[in-house]
């Protein structure tokens, strides 16, 4: 699977142009609020900002059934990171997928490709914006230079980006983050999302090759282990030496087979797993770290019995898909970032400083402690408790659905 951020510029160095210039930019460009051009009666193109995040993208899902609940004629586009595009047309819930690859050589090439960016989307003539992201300058500039008429976007005390929005909905940060999509979509808000909300991504026969092609065959439980976390908050990881101690008791003590996955830029990440778990039996523990594509990894999840994982994107896709999933959380909170799914649960052990990723400030972390505290308190032990019984409840529901296939 490649990363969204792969050969991206690193993420802080964006936080902090973001964090620079677009207020500059913002100041600069302000005046254009004046001439927004006229609504028309009938919204016919929506336009839907959410370049970070391939949890994120899954998590709106629910905020995109509503604006088609509330515009059921009009196109639905998405605007995102190149990155992100075969997530977000495996969902199913867009119609043209709008990218901005940020990889590539040179500043002046990039600039070209922001610019045609913007002119390709003041061509299309949206009606309406609904700027996703969380109180990043680029994306209101991006809603303001569109040319809608209208957009939407999260506001705060400090944190307004400048007036550019026409309209905004309060972040609160008390509600799930898909609650929070929702609301700025102008959806019901009086409620926590449901799992049976999710739009989930479609495997397709492929899929399903691609990984008979890399999956060793074995009868035995599968279990997937993502010990990465992305490049927005790389701080969210439990150790790599406790997750290789879960895979190594996993296979010895419960008769497991475990996949290792991450992303091409995470491979070193996925191989200290295997080598930390030190000498097991053949076939038994297998790292797939940057052989799966996006299709490839949901088809995996769909066949593993439980995933465990960092509080991350594969986190969220595999919850959402209806699969067995432990999230582990320390410097982000679960109250904003749970995962949705009808067999879930998480560990989250927080000392007096966690939370400490905050959405007001771009999700930068200075942790006080030089490590992630937070995450040091699970211990293995915990987590392999949770993992056997979400185990357990996953032997239990198959049992319950063979009786009743074999009654009927």
């Amino acid at each position: 699977m490649d990363a969204p951020g792969a050969n991206h510029p690193p993420m802080r160095t964006l936080q902090a142009i973001d964090r620079r210039l677009g207020p500059v930019a913002s100041f600069l460009l302000r005046p254009l609020t004046l001439f927004r051009r006229q609504a028309r009666a009938r919204v016919a193109r929506v336009l839907v900002i959410k370049f970070w995040g391939l949890g994120s993208l899954q998590l709106a899902t629910p905020a995109i059934r509503s604006l088609r609940q509330q515009h059921p004629e009009a196109s639905i586009d998405l605007l995102t990171l190149a990155g992100n595009r075969d997530l977000a047309r495996g969902l199913g819930v867009f119609g043209e997928i709008r990218s901005l690859d940020l990889a590539g050589p040179g500043r002046r090439a990039f600039a070209m490709r922001l610019v045609r960016m913007l002119r390709e989307l003041r061509k299309t003539r949206y009606d309406r914006v609904y700027d996703f992201e969380f109180f990043t300058w680029f994306s209101a500039l991006a809603s303001l230079l569109s040319g809608a008429p209208r957009s939407f976007g999260f506001a705060a005390p400090g944190a307004r980006r400048g007036g550019l929005h026409t309209d905004t909905v309060p972040f609160n940060r008390y509600w799930h983050v898909a609650r929070n999509f929702r609301a700025l979509a102008g959806g019901e808000n009086g409620a926590e999302v449901r799992h049976d909300e999710l739009t989930t991504f479609g495997v397709l026969p492929e899929h399903e090759r691609e990984l008979d092609a890399v999956l060793a065959d074995s009868p035995r439980r599968l279990v997937v282990l993502n010990p990465n976390a992305g490049d927005l908050a790389p701080e969210r990881r439990w150790p790599v030496e406790r997750f290789a101690a879960l895979a190594a008791r996993l296979v010895r003590e419960d008769d497991a087979r475990v996949v290792v996955t991450g992303t091409r830029a995470e491979r070193d990440k996925t191989s200290a797993v295997l080598r930390a778990a030190g000498p097991l039996p053949a076939g038994r523990l297998q790292d797939l770290g940057g052989a799966l594509s996006i299709g490839a990894l949901h088809a995996l999840f769909l066949r593993a019995d439980l995933v465990v994982s960092n509080d991350s994107g594969p986190m969220h896709l595999a919850a959402a898909q209806g699969v067995p999933t432990l999230g582990l959380f320390g410097p982000e909170t679960p109250v904003m970032y749970a995962p949705l799914g009808s067999h879930t649960r998480v560990h989250y052990a927080p000392p007096l400083c966690s939370p400490c990723i905050n959405v007001h400030d771009a999700k930068v972390l200075s942790c006080i402690h030089g490590r992630p505290e937070c995450l040091m308190r699970i211990e293995v032990e915990q987590v392999l408790a949770s993992a056997r019984g979400l185990l357990r409840e996953r032997e239990r529901s198959t049992k319950e659905v063979l009786v009743c296939a074999s009654s009927s």
